[in-house]
């Protein structure tokens, strides 16, 4: 008995060790990270391209994943046997899309790269109504699907709200950094566009390039000032720490403050508030800062100037790469799926502004034609009214900043109004 006994006590010893091993699993060793500035992080490796690493690791007791370039890693220690791994140093070869548009073979491990516009001309490029955080999440999917591991973020824009510029930087730093390489490539970025491009590491400028002027107006153009100011600059600090910018750029952009900066042999910038600390002056006291292309390039702001896709391409660091997306006659780089929704978005919410007073006016004369009319003849006005009604549904549905900057109220609040509306509509055929 004593014997079976002992038998159970072993077999249980064994379960509930395998049970803890299973709920807490051995202590790992760690992939860790052997930066150039000298941090080392410890983590896990969630996936590597080309000498780019997403590594898994806790800040402050939050897990987060972060994109580092090959010229941030010094070494790469993993957690299986084997020898620190150095970048290594690519030659360039692209592989350019179908021109038929048919699907391409998915090839793992080579850089999938798509280009996503922000901002177009013909007046659809305000940041808050055609270039929205709403938007860029609809495209996630669509990215996913087609494999994309790099994503371009083409922008053209110049300036809109200040209540967009954290929602933007929240959906690039929280759900596209963990999932692609983000790229900003800079056709014209101004106030607002700047602003949201800051959160981005890698910028390209095009040739035409320009960037900053991010000063803050409200009602009739007034200057932002006092307390609305100082909230403006520190949430400007948090998003140039996102980008690894160094604030006093930003803050020479939204204020007249001068800037200087020092150049090392190795590349390294340091910046100065002032005029005179700096080996260089990029920015007079009484000016607001603005980049061109060849500024932006020569003080280490830009990675370098690319007026096509294709020369973009040489720039990124690949030796093997694909383009994502369609080649069109005309369109000046390949099409992906993501490209066109933000295009579609585009189009419906300038349709939309368009067309704003017409479906108001539809919606409240068709109103009005019911509550004056015997209620067995309301039918056809209600019908029209719900009509109406539907039609301004479907624009806040498609872009709900409208609901904001149509309706003056915040998106939310926005399908307590359409219950109103119809209870109204139901009311009138009682």
């Amino acid at each position: 008995m004593n014997s079976i006994k002992r038998f159970r006590g072993a077999l249980l010893a064994v379960i509930a060790m395998v049970l803890t091993m299973a709920i807490f699993p051995a202590s790992a060793i760690a992939d860790t990270l052997h930066m150039k500035d000298g941090r080392t992080l410890e983590g896990t490796v969630v996936k590597e391209i080309e000498g780019y690493v997403w590594f898994k690791f806790m800040v402050g007791g939050i897990e987060q994943t972060q994109m580092f370039r090959p010229s941030d890693i010094s070494s790469i220690k993993r957690d299986v046997p084997g020898e620190a791994q150095e970048p290594s140093e690519p030659e360039i070869e692209a592989v350019m899309p179908n021109e038929s548009g048919e699907e391409q073979a998915f090839v793992p491990g080579v850089p999938r790269i798509a280009i996503i516009t922000l901002g177009e001309e013909g007046g659809k490029d305000m940041v808050g109504i055609y270039m929205t955080a709403y938007a860029l999440k609809e495209a996630l999917p669509l990215l996913e699907k087609e494999h994309v591991t790099d994503v371009i973020f083409r922008i053209n824009s110049g300036g809109g709200a200040l209540l967009e510029i954290q929602r933007l930087s929240d959906v690039i730093q929280n759900e596209y950094k963990p999932r692609f390489r983000v790229i900003a490539w800079i056709e014209s970025a101004i106030s607002a566009a700047a602003m949201t491009s800051h959160a981005v590491e890698d910028i390209y400028m095009m040739p035409q390039g320009n960037y900053g002027a991010c000063t803050g107006w409200s009602g009739q153009l007034v200057a932002v000032k006092g307390r609305q100011l100082e909230q403006v600059l520190y949430m400007m600090e948090k998003i140039s720490a996102r980008g690894g910018h160094d604030p006093k750029i930003m803050r020479a952009m939204q204020i007249m403050e001068p800037l200087s900066c020092t150049i090392e042999d190795n590349g390294d910038v340091t910046w100065y508030q002032n005029e005179t600390d700096g080996e260089y002056l990029v920015n007079p006291k009484g000016r607001i800062l603005t980049f061109n292309s060849q500024d932006a390039e020569r003080y280490h702001f830009s990675k370098g100037t690319a007026a096509t896709y294709e020369e973009l391409g040489k720039l990124l660091g690949y030796d093997e790469y694909e383009w994502v997306g369609e080649l069109i006659p005309g369109e000046p780089f390949p099409i992906s799926k993501a490209e066109r929704l933000q295009r579609e978005f585009r189009a419906k919410t300038f349709e939309d502004q368009e067309r704003t007073r017409e479906y108001f006016d539809r919606y409240g004369s068709s109103i009005a034609a019911a509550q004056g009319t015997p209620r067995a003849d309301r039918g056809k006005f209600v019908n029209r009214a719900r009509k109406a009604l539907n039609q301004l549904v479907r624009m806040v549905k498609n872009n709900p900043n409208l609901a904001l900057f149509t309706f003056n109220m915040m998106p939310d609040q926005f399908p307590l109004w359409e219950e109103e509306q119809r209870e109204l509509l139901r009311q009138l055929m009682q």
